[in-house]
């Protein structure tokens, strides 16, 4: 976790989960997406996303592996990442369906300036991870392993 404070937390393990998505053969990672989805739901005490959580992961794991057979790993990563976005729907009309309008709003406005912010945290974070991996030849010894 990069940081968390008053309900808000921005995490860099999105752009890890990414770039071991993108480079770990087989489904190993779609169990690890779930578990770790639900875990960090248990710690921010945010039970009521751990399904939202876990459908994003799913998603992100499978336009990571399908996607970068179609297009570059650099647009499927930004497509990837771009789910985060989903938990603003989610969050403003079953989290926050009992607020005023004007608060459901600011709201919104709010999560919306913390997602912007966790997609490019996770792209910068997949992009070093990958330039990084590939430089040391440890993504080869990961696709062997």
């Amino acid at each position: 976790m990069l940081f968390t404070t008053d309900g808000v937390a921005i995490q860099f393990t999105t752009g890890l989960y990414l770039v071991f998505c993108y480079l770990t053969p087989g489904y190993g990672m779609l169990v690890a997406g779930i578990v770790y989805g639900a875990i960090m739901d248990l710690v921010l005490n945010s039970v009521i996303t751990m399904g939202i959580t876990i459908l994003v992961n799913v998603l992100m794991f499978f336009i990571m592996k399908y996607g970068s057979k179609v297009i570059t790993k650099h647009i499927v990563v930004v497509l990837a990442a771009s789910l985060v976005f989903l938990y603003i729907p989610f969050l403003y009309y079953v989290v926050w369906n009992t607020q005023e309008i004007a608060l459901r709003n600011g709201l919104a406005v709010k999560e919306a300036i913390v997602d912007s912010v966790q997609w490019i945290v996770s792209i910068i974070v997949f992009e070093v991870m990958h330039f990084t991996l590939s430089k040391t030849k440890l993504s080869e010894k990961l696709s062997n392993f």
